[in-house]
């Protein structure tokens, strides 16, 4: 007598789902609003905040303006996309419904340390803790994405996005903002 494993048909569809998805690092997300819904519904226009999107000066999480850039259009092009009419001009000098900051930050996490192996001698290991050390690092690096949304003059809304960074990511920046910028304006507006 043959024996019918559990799950029947719905759990080779899992298998197969699970084995085309690919590398694709989930995404964490998240909003948080200090408003009623629909409080923002006559908001028209929006420009951006005069804080700068990165600190070009934190050298722990350095962002390539040309990165800073692309996430400043996919961000006016999803807005658009949600009914609201970029304002451009110095953030000082325009006067808009709403007000946009986003902030982009990278940071490096150990995963495992480990001892052992040869001494790395050239300045190419970046995996090893010191130039010479026996002692390894694994580390990944974790990209996270905000935006904060300021209605007369007050913050009233942050959407956020968090997920593992690839070196592969790196050459692909356009398809990870691409991801990234709806999941970020997912519940908004509010």
């Amino acid at each position: 007598m043959i024996k019918r494993r559990a799950g029947g048909p719905w759990r080779w569809l899992l298998v197969v789902m699970l084995a085309s998805g690919g590398c694709a690092a989930p995404m964490n997300k998240g909003s948080h609003c200090a408003l009623e819904p629909g409080s923002l519904d006559d908001a028209r226009t929006f420009t951006w905040q005069a804080i700068p999107p990165v600190d070009l000066d934190d050298k722990t999480g350095y962002i390539s303006p040309i990165i800073v850039e692309g996430l400043e259009k996919a961000a006016i092009a999803e807005l658009q996309r949600k009914g609201l009419t970029f304002t451009e001009g110095k953030p000082e000098e325009v006067y808009a419904d709403l007000r946009v900051a986003l902030t982009l930050r990278t940071r490096r996490e150990v995963v495992s340390l480990s001892r052992g192996g040869s001494p790395c001698e050239t300045s190419d290991c970046w995996e090893r803790i010191d130039l010479g050390s026996v002692d390894r690092m694994e580390v990944r690096t974790i990209g996270f994405l905000a935006a904060d949304i300021y209605y007369l003059g007050q913050p009233v809304w942050r959407g956020w996005v968090e997920r593992t960074l690839y070196p592969e990511d790196r050459d692909n920046a356009d398809k990870v903002l691409g991801e990234a910028i709806p999941a970020l304006f997912e519940s908004f507006p509010p």
